[in-house]
């Protein structure tokens, strides 16, 4: 049994939590200071950034986990930084490096998946082997 199916609001949490903000907030704010108000307009721009992913279709990530899924984004366009100084290279991941994976989505979006022309692997490394000829100018 997995957490989805038995607690199906998990996922919408976030903006269930950022919708219990902008209401107590707002009422904090009408009853006693008004200070509270610059809370509450900051969790309603938060709750439009969830419902504006509930409602769109381009993102399957932020339809089912809105607010929460542009932290997985802010996270990914940060991975080269955070692997450069931390963790393995772009060609090195068990079971499909991220450079596979990059290709499977770009081909699931339809969108351009040419690479162009070189590698990020070590060609002089052992397993690349090539046949090269010597040039020699004849007397």
């Amino acid at each position: 049994m997995n957490l989805a199916s038995s607690y199906p609001s998990a996922r919408y949490s976030s903006l269930l939590i950022a919708i219990t903000v902008c209401l107590a907030a707002s009422s904090a704010a009408a009853i006693s200071n008004p200070d509270w108000g610059y809370l509450a307009v900051a969790a309603g721009a938060v709750v439009v950034v969830g419902i504006r992913d509930l409602l769109q279709r381009d993102h399957s990530i932020l339809r089912n986990y809105p607010i929460i899924g542009h932290v997985r984004f802010f996270f990914e366009s940060i991975r080269p930084e955070i692997r450069q100084y931390l963790f393995e290279s772009k060609n090195e991941a068990a079971p499909f490096s991220r450079a596979q994976r990059s290709l499977v989505y770009q081909r699931a979006k339809n969108e351009e998946d040419k690479q162009p022309f070189g590698t990020e692997q070590d060609v002089y490394g052992n397993g690349y082997e090539w046949i090269t000829t010597r040039c020699s100018r004849l007397h």
